[in-house]
């Protein structure tokens, strides 16, 4: 079971191959997953964005800042999409979380990854994903966290304009009259 993991980014990267991109430019709302948190996805170029993440997590004073660049590719139609990324996270820990079993706990820098699907339906942006971080400093105790799957619902503040159908000019063929 705990290969499994390894099998599913390369999947992610062999499926993201398939098609081309997302349906907006930005689209800002909330992430679920051990925290209430907010999310801003911006289309940069060429079916990649930039989200960034502010974690606030419920049981905590602590914050935390992601950012990551994302490469979307379409599935079976446009608005539905896989998506897989990179980039780095900060966590500022508070002063009454700087105690964890006898050992203070700094500030956390570190990568993260991100693999998910997104389906968007008019203004709305539902995604699911999986954010596996690697902290290189900070926090020694869990330097490597595989639990991080969310849900995301966003709503679309700018679209994107649709890209139009090139057919290359085969029926035009057989509009012509023979002379």
């Amino acid at each position: 079971m705990k290969n499994a993991r390894f099998l599913f980014i390369p999947a992610l990267a062999l499926l993201s191959h398939l098609a081309f991109g997302q349906s907006y430019k930005t689209a800002a709302g909330i992430r679920l997953d051990n925290g209430i948190n907010f999310t801003l996805q911006q289309h940069i170029a060429n079916d990649w964005t930039v989200e960034g993440i502010l974690h606030t997590p419920l049981r905590s004073e602590d914050i935390g800042l992601t950012v990551l660049a994302e490469k979307h590719r379409k599935i079976l139609f446009r608005g539905v999409n896989l998506y897989g990324g990179a980039g780095a996270h900060y966590y500022w820990k508070s002063t009454a979380n700087r105690v964890e079993n006898g050992d203070e706990v700094n500030n956390v820098f570190g990568l993260s990854a991100i693999g998910g699907l997104e389906v968007s339906l008019g203004r709305l942006n539902f995604s699911f994903d999986w954010k596996p971080e690697l902290h290189l400093s900070g926090d020694q105790v869990h330097p490597f966290e595989w639990t991080g799957a969310s849900v995301s619902m966003r709503y679309i503040i700018a679209k994107r304009e649709r890209k139009k159908i090139k057919d290359w000019g085969v029926w035009d063929a057989f509009g012509k009259k023979k002379n």
